[in-house]
């Protein structure tokens, strides 16, 4: 935990996968990792793939790879009955109307609510079943950005105030807020203005903060208030 990052902004670690809640019906999966630079194309559905196809940059390919083969393999613990079915049976598409990632296996939609990150080259894919509260965010703690001033011209001034200059802090916000929103399904634009604890107050769901990959990233997460959180280990990422 940063030593720095102010007291008002830190929530619950993540918990790792014990097997105590693995059965849970309604768990949280978390998975959070660096883009994987091996994974070719196989386990990408053929929608999967033209979106793929409109991706120029390697860093934004290996990403768009890597947290699609993250999904389907969450998607393999939460439904067991499709373990069996070849990775490119299954299919993420994001739904404009519904705002969400909508994940499907032979065509037919699955009950499941899907939030992806990433950031810099790293990922982080939460998942769960049913209709969620759910939101994830993953950022690179950078210095180099000006944060001060990005926090002075966004940000309310108590915000502001709370972030001085430190850097920690600052991302701790914009984790928060951009995991909000995806948890509500409301435009991050119109949530910079506001202060992120007092929304998180008015909410009922549970918050998940921490640093990750030796410090340099953020990770924000929000759900449901009953839902067991559970971040978990996949084996390498190759595809099949």
């Amino acid at each position: 935990m940063s030593l720095m990052l102010n007291p008002a902004y830190r929530f619950s670690p993540l918990l790792t996968d014990t097997e105590q809640y693995a059965k849970h019906s309604d768990v949280v999966l978390l998975y959070c990792a660096k883009a994987h630079g091996e994974l070719n194309d196989a386990h990408l559905h053929r929608t999967e793939r033209a979106v793929l196809a409109k991706r120029k940059k390697v860093q934004a390919q290996q990403e768009y790879r890597t947290t699609r083969w993250a999904i389907k393999q969450l998607a393999r613990q939460l439904y067991p009955q499709y373990r069996d079915y070849p990775l490119a049976a299954w299919c993420s598409e994001f739904d404009a109307d519904q705002v969400q990632l909508i994940l499907s296996i032979d065509g037919h939609p699955l009950d499941a609510r899907v939030v992806i990150s990433h950031a810099h080259g790293h990922i982080a894919v939460a998942m769960t079943r049913g209709t969620a509260l759910l939101g994830v965010d993953i950022e690179k703690i950078d210095n180099a950005r000006a944060f001060e001033k990005l926090a002075a011209h966004y940000y309310p001034a108590a915000e502001a105030r709370d972030i001085g200059s430190d850097v920690e802090t600052f991302f701790r916000v914009w984790t928060l807020k951009e995991a909000y929103a995806k948890a509500t399904k409301q435009p991050i634009a119109t949530l910079l203005g506001q202060p992120i604890l007092e929304l998180i107050a008015a909410l009922d769901g549970q918050v998940y903060c921490q640093e990750l990959f030796a410090g340099h990233f953020d990770i924000s997460l929000i759900t449901d208030t009953q839902r067991p959180v559970l971040t978990v280990n996949l084996p390498a990422a190759v595809d099949e």
